[in-house]
């Protein structure tokens, strides 16, 4: 036997005993899967309590490169991401964020139709679009906030006419350190955003369709940008 082979077969042998050694003492933690979810309220600020006469088409959502993984990203600094590895996505996220969209604008009621696919429904007089900036968890010893950033359109079909766009950056503050406070969170605050949405689309489509709107009051407007409490 030569020196390279003798060599790798030491390696060898102590890897598995090393193994062993890990697997006797203990198991490995096993892989968490985790998803958004809230139930969406039913015409809560509805400006016309009637569907409008049109189809949205809903377009699936963009997501920045850095958070279309399955990995949860959590982060310790504003520079650098990092990714956990026993805690997952159960769902590609931009999807999971997606689905999340079209359960809220179905419960909403807003429209009288709400496709995916140009072939499965009326002909669509909107495309709802997104992207997903943000999607994550900041940790240090003191402080863990949930954190979630994303931008809406909403296009006229036929001109390409953008009638709404908003970006969302939010954080919540989650008090109790425990993974599963701080997706709670993040589902809390992706409802936040898609109540605000909803009104927001409310009163462009209003005014598209000659509905009238009340005086707006800007005081209890939910922000699009800070901490939520």
């Amino acid at each position: 036997m030569n020196r390279k082979a003798w060599f790798c077969g030491i390696i060898g042998a102590c890897i598995f005993c090393t193994l062993s050694v890990l697997t006797g003492c203990g198991s490995l933690p096993l892989k968490q899967y985790y998803l958004l979810n809230y139930i969406p309220s039913t015409q809560r600020d509805r400006l016309n309590l009637m569907a409008y006469s049109c189809t949205i088409r809903l377009r699936d959502f963009d997501i920045e490169e850095a958070y279309n993984r399955p990995q949860i990203v959590y982060r310790q600094s504003p520079f650098q991401l990092q990714y956990d590895y026993y805690r997952a996505w159960a769902v590609n996220p931009a999807r999971m964020i997606t689905d999340l969209v079209y359960k809220h604008l179905l419960t909403a009621g807003l429209v009288s139709s709400v496709i995916r696919r140009f072939d499965e429904g009326p002909k669509p007089e909107y495309e709802l679009s997104g992207m997903i900036e943000a999607l994550d968890e900041y940790d240090s010893q003191e402080l863990w906030f949930a954190h979630i950033a994303l931008r809406i359109n909403l296009t006229r079909i036929s001109d390409g006419t953008s009638l709404y766009t908003k970006r969302f950056d939010l954080r919540k503050r989650v008090f109790e350190h425990k993974p599963e406070n701080v997706i709670r969170e993040l589902s809390s605050l992706m409802e936040f955003i898609m109540t605000r949405a909803i009104h927001d689309i409310d009163l462009k489509l209003a005014k598209e369709y000659g509905v009238a709107i009340p005086p707006a009051d800007t005081s209890s407007a939910p922000p699009a940008t800070g901490e939520i409490k």
